[in-house]
Order: C-alpha cells, then structure tokens, then sequence
C-alpha cells in the first residue's frame, strides 16, 4: 500500500516501504544523489545532525524513515 509522505521543505515522496522511501528521497537529492542508498542515508544523518542537533540512525531504511517520523522531518498523509 502506499503511503504520501511530506517533507519538511513541502515536497512529497510517495512509496510502499521505507526502501522505497530512501531511495526516492535520494533520487531527488541535491546532495549525494549518485550515492547508494546506503551511503545517502549516511552523509544525510550526518548534515542533519550538524543542523538539527538530532541524530538519526541509518542502519537501515525502516530506523531511518522512523527517526525521520520522529523528528518531524517527515509526516505520512
């Protein structure tokens, strides 16, 4: 099932998994959009770190698209 995600910025993804999330989130990236998944979620905890002060995990799609939820990043419609 999918499900509309919003971003912080206004935009939206829309995906059936965290996966999904992660890699349509990186397509449309300014920054590290070349990078794999993996290394996208990554390099994009460590820049919202150094912002937010907040840490996000990136061990895997699902911790990083929950920690995303948590810190109101991103909200699901």
């Amino acid at each position: 099932m999918n499900k509309t995600y919003t971003l912080q910025d206004g935009g939206t993804i829309t995906a059936t998994c965290a996966v999904a999330f992660v890699t349509q989130l990186r397509q449309s990236s300014r920054f590290d959009s070349s990078c794999t998944d993996e290394e996208y979620m990554y390099h994009f905890a460590d820049r919202y770190r150094d912002q937010s002060g907040h840490t996000i995990r990136a061990d895997s799609p699902d911790h990083f698209l929950e920690d995303l939820l948590t810190f109101h990043y991103v909200t699901v419609k």
